[in-house]
């Protein structure tokens, strides 16, 4: 016999490689999480989307359990949506379920992939997930609510590598390098980092880094969005907010000052080729597949093919990465050179880009600086859905009945 759960109690985590998010109380959705984790505490212990050490990791669920979230192990009635990365396996999928209720005595578990909740975040069920995060950017296929794994593409960059290539570029600043040993002050990756999250600072450009013909056509995309041969690229419905037509419209200036340990800076528009490596690899030495073809390999690689064209006009972009001004517009840039370039495009054919988003009736988190938490939003929605009967999710009796491998019987 299980006990009745309770929104208030119902918790959802979001792991993730540098910062974990997590929060109580599903009663409203529309909100942020209340608990951030930042994993360099717990020393990191998801690399490159997969567990590199339980032990630490395990530490890192229980501080936000006990110490953050402050529930009592020893009468426990918080049951725990845990939103995983999609290449966790069913082993580790039975080992987290074992700690969960045997460590942490909660009364309910359920374990859900993060691509499938980004897109029901924004309101979607079928699209492409695309997840820039702090080590790599993970493309993702979802028909009808399943993940086809087969359309799935891990491209080993993400915000580390991009502050890296970032701090190349800010060396060969030869006034910025002086002003540093002026303040006797070392010029590394944290300065990049911060750099590159600073608002507005980084605005992602396009065609400076591609041959001739390729820029051409990059720019005539860019001046043509929406195309001719294409349907509007927006979505009348769910119009753009006045902030994101305010970031697509920004110029950004040639030079600007900003402020680090109290010294100021003058950084010039090379900051604005920060995330060219996603677009061409090969400026960082790696043969690796760049963003726009690996979104068209999983598109093409996806079942049935009918659904293919649908698929453009539902790309969720996500991870901490994703709020860079300009990334958006130079997304649908890329992209919009897969579109025919003919009126009289077959059904088969892609005739729109579009972004998803929050929708506006989530009126906090549909602010463009709350995008990120598309995949936070989704678990939400899923835990006030499957913790409300026992059918759904598995239960302590569940657990004590059949042991870790019951997780595979109830779970997306």
């Amino acid at each position: 016999m299980s006990i009745a759960l309770r929104e208030e109690n119902f918790v959802v985590i979001n792991v993730g490689s540098t910062i974990t998010t997590a929060g109580i109380g599903m009663h409203d959705t529309n909100k942020a999480p209340t608990v951030f984790v930042n994993m360099a505490d717990f020393n990191y212990p998801i690399k490159n989307n997969r567990i590199d050490n339980w032990k630490d990791l395990e530490e890192c669920w229980h501080h936000i359990l006990f110490k953050e979230l402050r529930i009592k192990k020893s009468r426990n009635e918080s049951p725990v949506l845990i939103a995983v990365p999609v290449q966790w396996t069913k082993l580790e999928h039975e080992r987290i379920t074992q700690i969960f209720f045997e460590n942490f005595n909660v009364p309910g578990v359920y374990i859900a992939p993060q691509p499938l909740l980004t897109l029901f975040g924004c309101g979607a069920v079928s699209g492409v997930v695309i997840d820039i995060g702090s080590q790599t950017t993970d493309v993702n296929i979802v028909v009808d609510s399943n993940i086809q794994t087969q359309s799935s593409f891990m491209i080993p960059m993400g915000g580390d590598q991009l502050d890296s290539y970032l701090l190349q570029l800010l060396e060969k600043d030869t006034q910025l390098v002086e002003a540093f040993q002026r303040h006797q002050m070392t010029l590394d990756t944290a300065f990049a980092k911060h750099v590159r999250e600073l608002p507005r600072v980084c605005h992602v450009a396009f065609g400076h880094e591609l041959n001739k013909d390729v820029k051409q056509e990059l720019s005539k995309a860019m001046e043509e969005i929406p195309t001719t041969a294409t349907e509007e690229l927006l979505d009348e419905d769910n119009p753009k907010s006045k902030e994101e037509e305010d970031d697509e419209d920004y110029t950004p200036p040639e030079h600007i000052q900003i402020d680090y340990q109290g010294h100021s800076f003058t950084l010039g528009p090379y900051r604005h080729q920060v995330f060219d490596p996603l677009f061409a690899p090969d400026l960082v030495g790696s043969d690796t597949l760049s963003l726009p073809d690996a979104v068209r390999l999983a598109v093409m690689n996806c079942e049935p093919p009918e659904i293919r064209p649908k698929l453009w006009e539902s790309i969720a972009l996500t991870g901490g990465c994703s709020l860079t001004s300009g990334l958006t517009k130079r997304i649908k840039a890329e992209f919009s050179l897969f579109l025919p370039q003919s009126n009289n495009a077959g059904d088969t054919q892609p005739r729109t880009i579009h972004l998803l988003r929050i929708p506006d009736y989530f009126t906090v988190l549909k602010e463009k600086k709350y995008h990120l938490y598309s995949t936070w939003l989704g678990a939400e929605i899923v835990a006030k859905l499957v913790f409300i009967d026992a059918k759904n999710y598995i239960s302590k009796v569940d657990y004590n009945e059949f042991g870790p491998s019951v997780i595979h019987t109830k779970s997306y």
